[in-house]
């Protein structure tokens, strides 16, 4: 049986309707957009039925059309030419030997060569786009409905024009064009219409090649970064785009997030708080609480409230009570990866005591270290609840701002939580007072440890000269051993 009536699942007939009816029927199941390869297949058996049964006596064989017209020859030889196929101007240079054509015969020729692209697995949309306006090729009334809707389809995909730059293949080898080709055409097209399906797709299909094509590239990035997927090649490709363009905002976001997905840490942190605070948006919130929550969750709760001191620019706004940071407390209280500090920061933000409770605080009387992380979370605690600073904890936090000693996420919540804090003539006094007197500590701690110092190194020093001395004392009796020998 010939493969035709296998595919439409009848057997050979000469009724035409009965060949329609069997094609109609499988048609839903191969629709265009969804599955262009299984339509295509279906298209063709559907074709060959028909061929056959009006003539179905003819022995069918495939000859040579001794008859076929130059321009539709010409327009085989230019889609077959590796050299040729994805050039613009050797498909103007076609365009311009079809304009010396009749009006007649470009009226016969035009749905003839629109039959030939469409049969093309591999074929440059953007080329083939000048060649559909010098047609004219416009959606049709026609006798088939499938076929109407086909057209339609092939139309609509040839407007959306390449995934990327064709031209970029050139030095690959034919095969590997073509197979690239038809991979990013299928990922670009299950992106637009099946995004849930998208991960699915770029697992099967194992390795790849990205051509050096600034439209893919910047696809891959949208695509990669919206899946969540980390690849380090398209960090490379962020890096440089930021490079050429070091104002773009797209182009310093992709280069953010795919290093976060990446996995990078400390590194990242300066970069990522440099865009947060140049390009205010829900984007750059999500990469620095993503980043937050990954490599530093006890400073995760303060960044909340530094976003939502941003976001939240109402002079009615009372820090933490929004639902999204309530909502991202709750979720980070509940994770397991706060410390026990941490816990005790978020639950007192939780049961929000009143301001007059702040002296019995479990974060001031549970003895912990002083560091900037306990004057953080005690100078958001007094915030929240409303009993504005003015201890020692906010001073240095200040004073730590303005000798540049703060980290960058530091600053950055620092910056956040004195906004919501109005200073007095008598705090700044203060805070001077404070700052000399963490001075003169430190100087008086370089000092005690130069002291200490000093007589290591004299002990050190005296030890390497009794070394010496013993050696030369060797060195002597060796010598007076040789000569007494000698003797």
């Amino acid at each position: 049986m010939n493969i035709c009536w296998e595919i439409l699942g009848i057997e050979p007939t000469t009724d035409l309707e009965c060949i329609r009816q069997a094609y109609l029927a499988l048609l839903p199941s191969f629709h265009p957009e969804s599955d262009p390869q299984g339509f295509k297949r279906l298209r063709q058996a559907y074709e060959e039925a028909q061929h056959w049964a009006a003539s179905p006596a003819e022995d069918v064989k495939t000859e040579e059309v001794s008859d076929e017209h130059e321009i539709l020859v010409a327009f085989r030889e230019l889609l077959a030419s590796e050299r040729d196929r994805f050039q613009p101007s050797a498909w103007q240079k076609f365009i311009q030997q079809l304009n010396q054509c009749s009006m007649d015969e470009i009226d016969k020729l035009r749905w003839q060569l629109c039959d030939i692209a469409m049969e093309m697995e591999t074929i440059s949309l953007s080329c083939l786009a000048l060649l559909a306006q010098r047609l004219n090729w416009q959606p049709q009334e026609a006798d088939d409905d499938a076929e109407g809707e086909e057209l339609e389809a092939f139309l609509e995909i040839v407007k959306r024009g390449d995934a990327f730059d064709l031209l970029s293949l050139a030095k690959l080898p034919l095969v590997v064009q073509d197979q690239t080709d038809a991979y990013f055409f299928k990922l670009e097209h299950i992106w637009r219409f099946y995004p849930e399906h998208f991960a699915d797709a770029l697992q099967v299909q194992g390795a790849w090649i990205i051509p050096d094509d600034k439209q893919l590239h910047r696809k891959l990035l949208h695509w990669f970064s919206a899946e969540q997927w980390g690849m380090a090649e398209l960090v490379d490709i962020a890096r440089r785009w930021q490079a050429a363009e070091p104002d773009n905002e797209d182009a310093h976001y992709y280069l953010c997030k795919q290093r976060l997905l990446c996995g990078e840490g400390e590194s990242l942190l300066a970069d990522l708080c440099d865009f947060w605070q140049r390009y205010p948006s829900t984007q750059a919130d999500d990469l620095l609480l993503g980043w937050c929550r990954q490599h530093r969750p006890d400073f995760f709760p303060l960044a909340v409230m530094a976003v939502e001191a941003r976001c939240m620019a109402d002079a009615e706004y009372v820090p933490g009570e929004s639902a999204r940071t309530r909502l991202l407390w709750a979720d980070i209280l509940h994770s397991g990866r706060l410390s026990p500090l941490g816990r005790s920061f978020v639950d007192s933000l939780f049961y929000k005591r009143k301001a007059m409770a702040w002296a019995n605080s479990r974060l001031s009387t549970q003895g912990e270290p002083e560091t900037p992380l306990l004057d953080l979370y005690r100078t958001a605690e007094q915030v929240v609840l409303e009993a504005f600073p003015k201890e020692k904890p906010f001073f240095r936090l200040l004073i730590r701002l303005e000798e540049g000693q703060a980290c960058p996420l530091e600053a950055l919540i620092t910056q956040a939580l004195s906004s919501k804090i109005a200073m007095k003539p008598g705090d700044i006094r203060d805070k001077k007072e404070l700052a000399e007197e963490l001075r003169l500590a430190a100087e008086k701690k370089l000092s005690s440890e130069a002291k200490t110092e000093a007589p290591r190194q004299a002990e050190s020093g005296g030890v390497m000269k009794i070394m010496k001395i013993v050696g030369l004392i060797a060195l002597i009796v060796c010598a007076l051993n040789r000569f007494f020998h000698f003797f």
